[in-house]
């Protein structure tokens, strides 16, 4: 066989794999492209409570936001979509930065969290990647009007439901060693004969692990992202870590309830079949 016959035959070889390669280039750049587009498509949505799942609280609208992750632009947009939706409360679940990127434009934060908190009165808790930025944080949230319950409580009353009144319990995050249920919530054997609703905001929805000796309802959670890459024919998310089984939407746990938003923002290089999310939680 001579060189020029063996040279022949490894053309059209050497042209499938060329176009194979191009093919993969091209499918790899239109899936990032879709990922990025979703991953800044946010998306307003409603949500009715089980029911039961917080007693005498029937009726009450509760914004849930969270995880924007240096996401300036979906902020803005989620306190427009906020103005329109007439909530009770508003409540941020933590994450406003990415930790390892500057935090800059804090003004400009401060903005949309003083669009929100003009809304209706609203709370938050801190995230894992604000205790990296946690002064910049603070500042943000008490200048944009929030009320900041880190391991602490408020007393909250409901005019629009005959001041139906309850107890809104804001934790540390638990993987940053910041999560001191003890400061602020009731023991399960001091608090059988109390009456009163409880609502915990959690960044890490894996905080409900750590309050089995503690009387709440309802807890409300973030940090998962939904999951950010739901692939189809597989029952769990992609990015989902540290054994999480909760990804997004409202689950059972033991005899209470946990809802998990996907959150506004996303870390990696985007989203796919799990759009960014702010939630309207109404109790029944």
């Amino acid at each position: 066989m001579t060189t020029e016959s063996t040279s022949a035959k490894k053309r059209p070889l050497l042209r499938k794999l060329l176009y194979a390669a191009a093919a993969a280039i091209l499918l790899g750049s239109l899936l990032a492209s879709y990922m990025y587009w979703e991953a800044n498509h946010l998306r307003f949505s409603e949500n009715a409570a089980p029911a039961g799942c917080v007693p005498r609280l029937s009726g009450l609208r509760i914004l849930v936001l969270s995880d924007v992750h240096t996401n300036l632009s979906l902020l803005e947009k989620a306190a427009q979509m906020a103005e329109q939706s007439k909530p009770d409360m508003i409540v941020f679940l933590g994450d406003l930065y990415t930790d390892f990127m500057r935090a800059t434009h804090a003004g400009d934060y401060m903005k949309q969290m003083k669009r929100l908190s003009s809304i209706a009165p609203s709370y938050a808790c801190l995230g894992n990647h604000d205790m990296a930025l946690l002064d910049n944080v603070e500042r943000i949230l008490k200048a944009g009007g929030f009320t900041l319950l880190r391991n602490s409580a408020a007393f909250i009353t409901i005019p629009r439901l005959n001041n139906a009144e309850f107890k809104l319990v804001g934790l540390g995050d638990v993987r940053e060693g910041d999560f001191f249920p003890d400061r602020c919530m009731s023991p399960l054997e001091f608090a059988e004969d109390s009456s009163m609703p409880t609502i915990v905001l959690c960044h890490n929805p894996k905080g409900r692990e750590l309050l089995d000796g503690y009387r709440w309802d309802l807890m409300l959670s973030g940090h998962t992202h939904g999951g950010q890459i739901k692939l189809p024919f597989f029952s769990t998310p992609l990015l989902m870590t540290e054994g999480e089984t909760m990804s997004s939407g409202f689950y059972p746990y033991k005899d209470k309830h946990i809802f998990v938003t996907p959150g506004i923002g996303y870390m990696g290089p985007g989203r796919f079949n799990c759009p960014p999310e702010i939630n309207l939680i109404t109790i029944p």
